[in-house]
């Protein structure tokens, strides 16, 4: 399923809808846009979504962002469902700050992406497409 671009950047930006859940939770819950970046290493979800599913916390650590500035996080153990994948016991940050899930190589290396920026849309590819 095609899912377009995030319009709302000055740059359109790819994005994919994500269910975040407690680990071996399997209730269903609503689907939150999630920003993918391909530069990020780990995956963002505000401090709010995750605790009021109750998310496993895990450790404390600091992140560094894309400005050179470290800032202490804690990182939480969930189960993500992206695009109907399943992707099970995924550390993602606690982000304070920010308003947006941000997928992180951490995930996004775990699926098979289209990102067709002429077309504006992004696809989860269930196998791999023949040589372009």
């Amino acid at each position: 399923m095609s899912h377009p671009y995030d319009a709302t950047f000055a740059w359109q930006f790819p994005g994919l809808p994500v269910v975040i859940r407690p680990v071996g939770e399997t209730t269903e819950t609503s689907a939150s846009p999630a920003l993918l970046d391909t530069g990020t290493d780990a995956t963002l979800a505000t401090t709010a979504q995750l605790k009021a599913i109750q998310a496993d916390e895990l450790y404390q650590t600091r992140l560094c962002s894309h400005w050179g500035e470290w800032r202490p996080v804690t990182v939480y153990l969930v189960d993500l469902e992206v695009d109907g994948h399943q992707l099970p016991g995924v550390e993602v940050v606690a982000d304070d700050i920010g308003d947006s899930v941000l997928l992180g190589r951490n995930v996004l290396d775990k699926l098979i992406l289209l990102l067709d920026g002429p077309g504006s849309q992004t696809d989860v590819l269930t196998r791999r497409p023949p040589r372009l």
